[in-house]
């Protein structure tokens, strides 16, 4: 586990610079739901990245919230398949409105402040739990 901490914190500590501000940490953990926003919005951003480094780092975060989000109370009965999806569809919205941008910083942006926001999915997911 530690090893996949450290590979994490070190894949995004660009992206975590690059997010900083854009929203507020809360300190409250996150919910179901916010579990597979983040999961999403990684996965979204990890499509725009261009280094394999954080490609490969923010596709660890992906699993890692996905992992979470089905440990939930909230996902009992469901499926892993069922919370794929739904993290799915939400990238899917995330990727449509960074396909209607037309420059970087704002295709960047709009996961930014997506959901919770990406400074606070950065922190989550280098969270234990």
């Amino acid at each position: 586990m530690l090893t996949t901490k450290y590979t994490l914190a070190g894949g995004i500590a660009a992206l975590a610079l690059l997010a900083a501000g854009t929203a507020s940490a809360q300190s409250a953990p996150l919910n179901y739901q916010q579990h597979l926003t983040c999961s999403a919005m990684f996965f979204a951003f990890s499509k725009i990245q261009a280094d394999p480094e954080d490609v490969s780092a923010l596709e660890a975060a992906t699993g890692v919230m996905l992992n979470r989000a089905q440990a939930l109370p909230a996902a009992r009965g469901l499926s892993e398949d069922q919370v794929i999806e739904a993290a799915v569809a939400e990238a899917v919205q995330i990727m449509e409105r960074v396909d209607a941008q037309s420059g970087m910083t704002a295709k960047q942006q709009v996961i930014y402040s997506w959901g919770p926001g990406l400074d606070r999915c950065l922190e989550a997911v280098l969270e234990e739990e």
